[in-house]
């Protein structure tokens, strides 16, 4: 068994250290795709409607349903706008009710091949289609106004739906749309290798316990009544009362320091929980062979699945 323990560490340790080497690069990659800095940021602007009186030069932007809307493509290296909406049909059939309209400002640096979100703000809307909006830009400002339809007999106001001010400051903005694209699959296969090597640890704790120390303990019975007896029916303890750790009568194995010594006013030894554990020697030594097996068999598959995803972010 310490042959076997040793092999299981040595296996535990390369694994490790090829596991978190693989899960920092990857990582990374991952962070580095997915937090990812524009040269522009979207700030909707609550409470302010920006009067009519300015003048207002239309906008173009893509309208799409949020199923259709996985990898839009802004046509130029500048700003572009993306509306995005769920739509159902409603009970009955007789019509189509739309949310979570939103309105996406996205930019693509040259010589990138995919746009980047900086910034997206929600629209109410109030008793019209997507088809219906409309956006426009303050001349010679960056703010920007989506509207509606007007209300009947209500001036071109009651049509606004949002504002937002497109800043020409740089900021970091999370990309939803990649974290589960394929560009981070070596990341998905490093959190495996990860889940993998945590498990191997834990499989791997409680038998090095055993091969330490507890398979010097002594093999004792504990009767219902909490006193621990040898195999020939001698006394040798009495287990220490409480309301946690219950420990069912049977075979037990005992730390041969509990029962060194009576105590003072003691009749007997007095052995505390942590100084018990349910089982005979067979069994744990079976059980602790079994998690040793297993353990190098996890750091195997952690160390195999740490390379296919290292293989995978240097050829992509």
């Amino acid at each position: 068994m310490p042959h076997r323990l040793l092999r299981t560490w040595i296996a535990l340790a390369a694994a490790t250290l090829a596991v978190l080497l693989g899960a920092l690069l990857t990582g990374r990659d991952f962070v580095r795709d997915v937090w990812v800095p524009c040269p522009v940021s979207l700030h909707e602007d609550l409470g302010d409607s920006r009067s009519g009186t300015a003048r207002l030069d239309p906008v173009f932007m893509e309208n799409l349903s949020s199923a259709a809307a996985g990898s839009p493509s802004p046509v130029s290296t500048g700003p572009a706008f993306l509306l995005t909406y769920d739509q159902k049909q409603a009970r009955g059939g007789y019509a189509t009710e739309f949310k979570n309209v939103r309105m996406h400002a996205q930019w693509k640096e040259p010589g990138s091949d995919r746009p980047c979100t900086c910034g997206t703000v929600s629209i109410a809307l109030s008793g019209e289609a997507p088809s219906d909006l409309h956006l426009f830009r303050e001349l010679d400002t960056s703010h920007f106004i989506v509207k509606g339809r007007s209300r009947d007999g209500e001036g071109d106001e009651t049509a606004v739906r949002a504002t937002f001010t497109l800043d020409a400051v740089p900021a970091r903005h999370a990309q939803l749309d990649r974290v589960f694209s394929a560009r981070q699959l070596p990341f998905g296969v490093a959190l495996v290798a990860l889940g993998a090597l945590v498990v191997a640890l834990f499989r791997s704790r409680r038998a090095t316990a055993y091969a330490r120390t507890m398979h010097a303990w002594t093999e004792a019975r504990l009767t219902p009544g909490g006193m621990l007896e040898s195999d020939g029916g001698g006394t040798l303890g009495t287990v220490e009362r409480g309301r946690f750790r219950v420990v069912p009568a049977g075979p037990v194995l005992v730390a041969p320091d509990a029962l060194a010594t009576n105590g003072l006013y003691r009749d007997v030894p007095i052995v505390q929980r942590r100084h018990l554990a349910e089982g005979t020697h067979a069994r744990w030594s079976a059980g602790t062979m079994l998690r040793l097996r297993d353990a190098q068999a996890l750091a195997v598959i952690s160390t195999a699945c740490t390379l296919l995803a290292l293989g995978a972010r240097f050829l992509a």
